[in-house]
């Protein structure tokens, strides 16, 4: 459930929080939190046997 949960709320956080249009140093933090999301997300797939593509 962590993982699903997870992937919707960074979903909602991605569609309403625009990254690369960012100013400094906003856009350093949500590129950051980005990064962090998918490395949790990589590691939760594994745990559970799922196969996770490098890049979509």
């Amino acid at each position: 459930n962590y993982v699903l949960e997870l992937a919707r709320a960074f979903h909602s956080y991605f569609e309403a929080c625009p990254v690369l249009k960012a100013e400094e140093p906003i856009r350093s933090s949500r590129l950051a939190l980005c990064e962090l999301t998918s490395r949790t997300l990589k590691q939760g797939l594994n745990l559970l046997g799922i196969d996770v593509p490098e890049r979509m």
